[in-house]
């Protein structure tokens, strides 16, 4: 069931519009475009810039078997470039990170969740031999320490909605953490393809629906689907719609990590007054406490941590954000290029009512 959803889905995001994106995402989707359906069920998890980005260098038989050599070997080879050319690479915050978690008392939920445990998987640094991770992994597990910390649940069933899920990792761990959970994930189509392949493989016995047209639209409203799903896949075009008539339970946490910084004004503001998202009683966002600092204009709209807060919400955690906050990228300014920190750091912020 789960792949005929991920094809559909996937069929889709062939004609999926790019004019009204910013820049980022327009180039991400029309790089998507040019892969196929059947390389897709073969790589769902990693393509470029669409992938689970790096571990530290090791040399492990699970990631030579999962790449195969020839792949395997220019992973090694374009590591240890990085590491001669700039000092270090993409992957010099992973202790860090891996710490930071420690310090939230979180590493359990990565010993119960190592990433070479979880479906295609190709990428894994082992911290022991049954336990490992990687840089977007340790993200996951970041976020899941600060939700079971900070986030309180009525219930054993919470409904958490995640604008932005990339192929599902997040709702992976928290699904494992809360079993009962309901997720919504909302992305464009060629990520929710992703998502159903990742989470039917990961979850096979879960109930997976999603709407991307009329048809699946009005049979999740007419139908008893609304109280069966395990994950709830939602287009980006049918979100506000989706929204504006969503009368069952209020979600019991929203989350949005980085990506609301990176959109357009106008898609900013329609998600932050989303009927769904002024009804949730929990929200918590990792966003730049500045998106495009003045010396450093890396998106085309400007946002900051004001923009974030909500009326009718107080404030239940902010601080700057732990995750990857040590971690230094090879990047252009005043034309000079050099290993450099993010031009802003990030924050976690949760809002309850």
């Amino acid at each position: 069931m789960s792949i005929e959803i991920s094809k559909k889905l996937w069929e889709l995001s062939l004609t999926t519009k790019t004019d009204q994106l910013d820049q980022k995402h327009k180039s991400i989707i029309q790089e998507s475009k040019k892969y196929t359906f059947k390389y897709l069920k073969n790589n769902f998890r990693s393509w470029e810039r669409q992938s689970d980005n790096y571990a530290p260098l090791q040399f492990n038989l699970f990631s030579l078997r999962s790449f195969g050599f020839i792949k395997y070997i220019r992973y090694l080879l374009v590591s240890i470039r990085n590491n001669i050319i700039y000092g270090r690479n993409k992957c010099t915050s992973f202790y860090e990170d891996l710490e930071i978690i420690k310090l939230l008392n979180g590493y359990d939920i990565l010993e119960k969740n190592p990433v070479h445990k979880s479906p295609g998987n190709t990428v894994a640094y082992f911290i022991n031999k049954k336990v490992s991770a990687n840089l977007r992994w340790l993200r996951y597990i970041y976020f899941s320490s600060i939700i079971r910390k900070y986030c309180l649940f009525q219930n054993d069933s919470p409904i958490i909605l995640d604008i932005g899920c990339f192929y599902g990792g997040l709702q992976y761990v928290i699904k494992n953490l809360f079993p009962k959970s309901k997720h919504i994930l909302v992305d464009f189509p060629h990520q929710l393809a992703r998502s159903a392949l990742f989470l039917g493989e990961s979850f096979p016995n879960s109930h997976i629906y999603s709407i991307q047209d009329e048809n699946s639209y009005s049979k999740f409203f007419s139908t008893d689907i609304n109280n069966k799903y395990d994950f709830l896949l939602l287009t980006t075009d049918y979100f506000h719609k989706f929204s504006d008539n969503y009368t069952f339970n209020n979600i019991d946490l929203l989350t949005n990590f980085f990506s609301l910084g990176e959109m357009k004004e106008n898609d900013f503001k329609k998600y932050l007054k989303s009927k769904i998202l002024l009804n949730s009683k929990q929200i918590y966002f990792c966003n730049r406490f500045d998106s495009s600092p003045f010396y450093d204009p890396t998106y085309q709209n400007k946002f900051s941590i004001l923009d974030y807060l909500i009326d009718g919400y107080k404030i239940k955690l902010i601080q700057n954000s732990g995750i990857h906050n040590y971690i230094m990228l090879p990047s252009r300014l005043f034309g000079k290029k050099k290993v450099r920190p993010t031009s802003s750091n990030y924050f976690d912020l949760i809002l309850e009512k």
